[in-house]
């Protein structure tokens, strides 16, 4: 991926439901973990509403809370494709996100467009993502 390193996450899967719909299988799949970076540290948690398509691939849609290091408060919000690998329970993941904040200190991600990439591990419970600002955001 090219661009700025915003952060990376490393969080571990909470709670998981299944649920069966007409267009294929609803996961909401809850995380938390550890947010590192440049740009950003602190903690997240959020809840991804996936839906599985026949094919296997995954269509996300991410809701979640980072909390910096400093107290402050970030809305995420992402969508983006899980696409299974060769692994078993792994998928590869692309995200285009946005930051919603009052953080004066963060008021420039109110602007920002980031993309991510990386994995979810089923079978481990594990998510692994890099964000990145294909940009230089003005801060």
């Amino acid at each position: 991926m090219q661009g700025e390193l915003l952060c990376e996450i490393k969080a571990k899967i909470t709670d998981t439901v299944i649920i069966p719909v007409p267009e294929g299988t609803r996961a909401n799949v809850e995380v938390a973990g550890t947010v590192s970076g440049p740009k950003v540290s602190g903690t997240g948690k959020g809840i991804d509403y996936t839906l599985i398509r026949a094919d296997s691939t995954g269509l996300l849609h991410i809701h979640a809370v980072l909390t910096t290091e400093e107290g402050d408060l970030i809305y995420v919000e992402a969508s983006g494709f899980a696409t299974p690998t060769d692994q078993e329970g792994r998928s590869n993941i692309k995200e285009a996100v946005t930051f919603k904040t009052a953080s004066e200190k963060y008021a420039w991600l109110n602007t920002t467009l980031a993309v991510a990439e990386g994995y979810a591990d089923m079978t481990t419970g594990e998510l692994y993502l890099k964000y990145f600002v294909p940009f230089k955001p003005k801060e």
